[in-house]
């Protein structure tokens, strides 16, 4: 397996801090964050070639101008630039709750397992339930809520 770049670690590190996802010193930034959700490392000098060109180009489609922008906020739903915005995060989770209101067994899994699972399902994306969005683009949001009021409507009938 080729190891990562010289280059590619700038490079990372460049459009992470572009974005305003390095925090000096932190290792739970929010680049870490998204490199660990997506490969499972904790560290950009673990990557290997092909990965680090994997979140590369994540980090590149979030840098975009396509994306709408990003909104500080104090509340614990932080939207990533290009990322799913705090409303998007919201409504996921509010319908996450319903879902499990309609349950009628209680389900073994925890609400943000349950959410991976899904998220994996439906849109064949891998997350962690520590930050089950970082993967997921504004368009992909709203394809997943659209899939979450399915998924309640269904429950509902039922």
């Amino acid at each position: 397996m080729q190891k990562i770049e010289a280059f590619q670690i700038k490079k990372i590190y460049a459009i992470g801090n572009a974005l305003g996802m390095v925090q000096t010193g932190n290792t739970e930034d929010e680049l870490h964050l998204l490199i660990g959700g997506a490969t499972g490392k904790d560290s950009v000098k673990e990557l290997s070639y092909k990965e680090a060109s994997m979140v590369i180009m994540r980090l590149e489609q979030l840098q975009s101008n396509n994306a709408p922008p990003k909104k500080k906020s104090t509340k614990k739903y932080e939207a990533v630039p290009g990322g799913i915005t705090e409303g998007q995060q919201k409504k996921i989770w509010a319908l996450m709750y319903e879902l499990k209101k309609l349950d009628k067994e209680q389900s073994a899994a925890q609400l943000g397992d349950r959410l991976c699972g899904i998220i994996k399902k439906e849109l064949k994306v891998e997350s962690k339930a520590k930050n089950p969005f970082v993967w997921l683009d504004y368009k992909a949001g709203n394809k997943l809520i659209e899939i979450l009021k399915k998924y309640v409507n269904h429950a509902k009938k039922n």
